[in-house]
Formats: structure tokens, sequence, C-alpha cells
């Protein structure tokens, strides 16, 4: 479990084009500017070394870290020790992650290091085979968020985008500078939702960014 964990996380924060290694070491260790800063445990567990104390860059990047390796512990570990899917016209391997209704979520390990898929099916009349499927890349978020609407766990009216998530938080960015004071109960609300949005949407600073659209001569 540590060996595919680690192999897994350093692959997501290399598309994150954060540096990380494990080799030879029991930890993850996680570095910026070519000095280790972090180290990630194999029970997912951050912890800032002494190179990086005190450091806001540091503080930043234990976060962006922290998200996704919590949620790279979650999905490997479930594809681990999850049983086989069994439907009828399979070509891969998939382990059965829920199962729910006329639903299910499935995910399996892709070969050469290439990370995990996951796909939500429906099945069959008779539960022998499974249909319909969609598929995520990676995106096991999105994946579970597609499983509880298509199992009925969940009304898709109940789920708001990236996008719309982000635009709350620019609209409590303006609240909070330029509304009225708000009162304690006001303020522990927004500082709850703009917390739970910003863990939920972890690129969030550039979708607050404005769009650079090319200027048009008239």
């Amino acid at each position: 479990m540590k060996q595919k964990f680690y192999a897994e996380l350093s692959r997501r924060l290399r598309d994150e084009g954060i540096e990380s290694s494990y080799a030879g070491t029991q930890n993850l260790n996680v570095s910026l500017h070519g000095q280790p800063v972090l180290c990630v445990t194999p029970s997912s567990e951050i912890y800032i070394l002494p190179a990086g104390s005190k450091n806001e860059e540091v503080n930043d990047l234990y976060h962006r870290v922290g998200a996704t390796a919590d949620e790279v512990y979650e999905y490997v570990e479930a594809v681990q020790s999850s049983p086989l899917l069994r439907a009828s016209d399979l070509k891969e391997e998939f382990r059965l992650l829920a199962d729910f209704g006329c639903a299910v979520l499935a995910g399996r390990e892709q070969e050469n290091g290439r990370g995990y898929q996951f796909v939500t099916w429906v099945w069959d009349f008779d539960r022998r085979g499974v249909s319909h499927g969609h598929y995520f890349e990676g995106n096991y978020h999105a994946a579970k968020e597609d499983f509880a609407v298509r199992s009925g766990l969940i009304s898709r009216a109940q789920i708001f985008s990236a996008d719309q998530l982000a635009e709350l938080y620019r609209a409590t960015d303006f609240f909070l500078e330029e509304g009225p004071e708000p009162e304690d109960k006001q303020m522990k609300a927004l500082q709850e939702a703009r917390t739970k949005i910003e863990y939920t949407v972890p690129d969030l600073q550039e979708r607050l960014e404005p769009s650079q659209e090319p200027e048009m001569n008239l």
C-alpha cells in the first residue's frame, strides 16, 4: 500500500509542478526550490521539516499537498482493498468501490504508472452486466459525485460546480470588503463556507484571476 500510495502521490504532485521523492526513505519528502520542506507519512499525515518552518510559501504548499494526499490515499486504499466487479463483457478488471440502487462506482490502477481510472455504470435489469459508463481519468471526486447522483443518493441540484463555488467565493470577497460589517454569526458562517470552498476547489486562486481576453480594436 505504501509504495502504491507514494507512487501515485508523486505522480499527482509532479502534474501540479511539485517536486517529491521517496526512494530509500520511510516517508515521502516534498521539496521547494530543491530543498525538502515537507514529509508525508504512509498514512498520509504531513509534517513541516525544519527547513520549511516559518515560511509562508511552505504553508501554502502544505495545504496543497495535504488536499492531494488525502484524496490519493482514499482512492488508492479503496482500489487495493475492494473486491473485483463481477459483470459480463468487461474487458478490464475493475474493483467495485460502491454499489447502491441501480448504479456502481468502480476503479482500477492503470498500467505503466498512468494513474487510476474511475467509472460509474448502471446495472442491467438482471444485474449481470453494466452499461452507460461515465469515465473519469484520475478525478475521484467527480466520480463519487456522479455515482451519488446516478444512484439517487443525492439530487444533482444539490451539487455546485467548481466555477459556481469560485463565483460564490468571489461574492464573499466583495461582501467582506464592500458590504456592511457582518454580525458574529454571519462572519462565522462566511469563514466556514470560504474554508470549505478553498478545500473543495484546489485551483481556486486560478479561477478567481480575471480572464485575459484580447482587446478588440473597433
